[in-house]
């Protein structure tokens, strides 16, 4: 019996990661063209929405699509016109596919009920507790403009959440960890970004996400044996990184470089898209993917 061929899947976060300051991944194109090349597809795994990924992806230059990963691994689109994955998906995936969920050339897929439910919960812990906080659905376009410094249509592109609910917290840290205790028993979590916090499902992770497409590639080509490359920067993208088979952690010229769990990741040599470019080279080569 023949072994089965090992595949790579790339995984990357995209601020500070595949995308520099000026959100632009243009120092990677080396790279992102040897990847397609390989045929070893890239995933963007980010709390960012789908529509604001979707949107990014519309100046895509290659010809294989990036599949996205949602807001934190709670929402997946892969590119429609690409039958095999859309097969696979629709298999897969089942009562989690919308019929409407056709976006600028992505099949999007995620539970439409989330977002709801916890809106109503942080609500009524709200009013309950006295909590202060306000979350995205509370302010007015205008107010969410002058707090992201985002365009309008950018802010349109973040509001558009399926799963998750981004609040600031105006409260105490003490009142803070009371509050993350009682969404435990919701079944949320919090997880604090720059300037918000996001509420989502404690079923969902950045490695949910990414072990999610690894498992619609396995199904429709159960003649490979499928692995995954990790790249990010921040702590949001530990959990990714540590179930990755290859993990790279790109320095964060901001807010220094973290440290995984792992002893076996590699640290890239340059920041943003220049060490993700870098490292990707490497890989390839190490691998004999690409020489």
């Amino acid at each position: 019996m023949m072994a089965k061929q090992v595949q790579w899947i790339v995984v990357t976060d995209l601020d500070a990661s595949l995308l520099d300051e000026s959100y632009s991944y243009a120092s990677a194109m080396e790279s992102l063209e040897a990847l397609q090349t390989c045929d070893i597809p890239v995933v963007w795994n980010s709390s960012k929405t789908l529509d604001e990924m979707i949107e990014m992806a519309k100046d895509w230059p290659l010809k294989d699509k990036p599949i996205l990963v949602g807001e934190n691994g709670a929402t997946l689109a892969f590119p429609s016109d690409t039958e095999a994955v859309a097969e696979a998906t629709e298999s897969v995936w089942g009562d989690f596919l919308r019929a409407d969920a056709v976006k600028g050339g992505y099949l999007c897929l995620f539970d439409s009920e989330v977002r709801g439910l916890i809106l109503r919960t942080i609500q009524l812990l709200k009013k309950q507790n006295g909590f202060a906080f306000r979350g995205f659905s509370d302010f007015s376009d205008e107010a969410l403009i002058e707090l992201t410094g985002l365009s309008d249509k950018a802010v349109q592109l973040a509001k558009a959440r399926q799963a998750t609910e981004p609040i600031l917290w105006e409260g105490s840290d003490e009142d803070y960890l009371r509050f993350v205790q009682i969404i435990k028993g919701y079944g949320f979590k919090a997880i604090r970004g720059g300037q918000f916090t996001h509420i989502m499902d404690t079923k969902f992770d950045k490695s949910i996400g990414m072990a999610s497409v690894v498992s619609l590639f396995a199904k429709r080509y159960p003649e490979s044996v499928w692995k995954t490359i990790a790249l990010g920067d921040s702590p949001n993208d530990a959990v990714m990184l540590e179930q990755a088979d290859f993990a790279v952690v790109i320095p964060n010229k901001a807010k220094g470089t973290m440290t995984l769990k792992r002893k076996d990741y590699i640290l890239a040599n340059g920041y943003a898209s220049e060490g993700w470019n870098d490292s990707v080279l490497k890989f390839l080569k190490s691998t004999q993917q690409f020489i």
